[in-house]
Formats: structure tokens, sequence, C-alpha cells
């Protein structure tokens, strides 16, 4: 009598602890289908978009990084710098995901050794950001993501008025 007891709960116990398992995957399951497929769509215009202009160094679905090879300067007679390029994937705090896109130029100030005939390393120094690259990538990867669709209002708050003033160049 006790053992049909004892397999009469465990049934009953296993049946309801199934019941709750299928019933929590089943609502949880759109909501995170939802957000993989969000994260899938800015990864992939992302790389898309960084494929397109640059060669690319690390791609990392992971962490949701993509970073390009440097960009160097053509002619060096001004001196040598680069750009490095590089794109994030993260979550946004409004929900779904954001991409962010870095640009950051870099000079070269090593100075030969005195007294030596060593020739030194390069010293790469982190000088400032190509907002206009990052701003053109952003808004390009946003193409790629929602398919060519843009919004009906577009931006202006720090482009120069077409009708500024301008003094005369002697």
């Amino acid at each position: 009598m006790q053992s049909r007891l004892a397999i009469v709960v465990a049934a009953l116990t296993l049946f309801g602890f199934s019941g709750c398992a299928s019933n929590s995957v089943r609502r949880g399951d759109t909501s995170v289908s939802s957000a993989v497929k969000d994260y899938d769509l800015a990864y992939k215009a992302m790389l898309e978009v960084m494929s397109r202009h640059f060669l690319i160094r690390e791609a990392n679905r992971a962490s949701g990084i993509v970073t390009a090879m440097p960009i160097h300067n053509s002619d060096g007679r001004m001196g040598k710098a680069k750009t490095e390029v590089s794109a994030k994937v993260f979550a946004s705090p409004r929900g779904g995901y954001d991409i962010e896109v870095r640009a950051r130029n870099f000079v070269e100030l090593s100075e030969p050794y005195t007294l030596s005939s060593r020739t030194p390393r390069y010293e790469w120094h982190e000088t400032s950001f190509d907002n206009n690259l990052e701003a053109q990538l952003l808004n390009e990867i946003n193409l790629v993501r929602f398919k060519g669709q843009q919004a009906a209002y577009e931006n202006t708050f720090l482009e120069t008025p077409k009708d500024a003033y301008a003094p005369p160049v002697n």
C-alpha cells in the first residue's frame, strides 16, 4: 500500500513539475527568441557594413565586437597617422540592442635615440575620434539592419545652417 502511495505521489510530483516547466518555456520563448533575433540582425548588419569598407581583424559574435585593420595615411609626408575602427552591439537600456561605432585617430610621435644607432619602435598616441566616419558607418549599419527603413525626420542638431553668415575671405 505504501509503495503504491509513493508511486502515485512521485507520478503527481513529476507530472506537476513537467507541466510547470513546459508552461514557463512557452511563455518566455517569444521574448527570448525576439531578443536573439534582434541581436543577430544588429550583429549581421554591423559585420556586413564593416566588411564592405574595411579588412576585418577580428569579429566575435559572442562579445558583439567587430574590429577593422588600421587604416594608415597614404602619403606620410606630414607624419604617420592611422585610424582604428571598431563597432559593438550592446544591450540598450530601453530594451533591445544598439550599436556603437568608434573611429579613433592616432599619430606616431617616436623620436630617434641620440648617440645610438637603434631604431625606436613606433609610439602611437591617440588624438581624436573621426566623428564623420562614425556617423556615416552607423547610419549605413542602421539602413542594412532595418532593411532600408528611415525615419521621416532628419536630425540636423549639430549641422551648420545653410544660410549661416561667412565673412569674406581676402
